[in-house]
């Protein structure tokens, strides 16, 4: 059952992605719902993690300090935000 919130196709939710961002999906930039940090893909990659963990776990799972260490697919979904039905962060704001 999908909740409350945005409810995107793939392809809507890349299409909103290049818009907010550009072409660059390094410079997406995700906000974790349980404790609000916001990383992009870069601050992913900087941290040596795959970049595509940005949309569904929190920076702190991979940097100390930086926050928590949510993630989407865990057991109790609190996002409110849903591509073909599944959890992910909210886009962030564009800086």
């Amino acid at each position: 059952m999908v909740k409350e919130g945005k409810n995107y196709t793939k392809e809507e939710w890349l299409v909103e992605g290049q818009k907010l961002f550009g072409d660059d999906y390094t410079k997406y930039r995700f906000k974790c719902p349980k404790c609000g940090n916001v990383a992009s893909g870069q601050d992913f990659k900087d941290a040596g993690q795959n970049p595509n963990a940005m949309y569904c776990e929190c920076i702190g799972r991979h940097v100390s300090g930086k926050g928590c260490d949510w993630a989407a697919y865990g057991l109790f979904d609190i996002c409110t935000v849903h591509v073909d039905g599944q959890p992910v962060f909210e886009f962030a704001p564009v800086e």
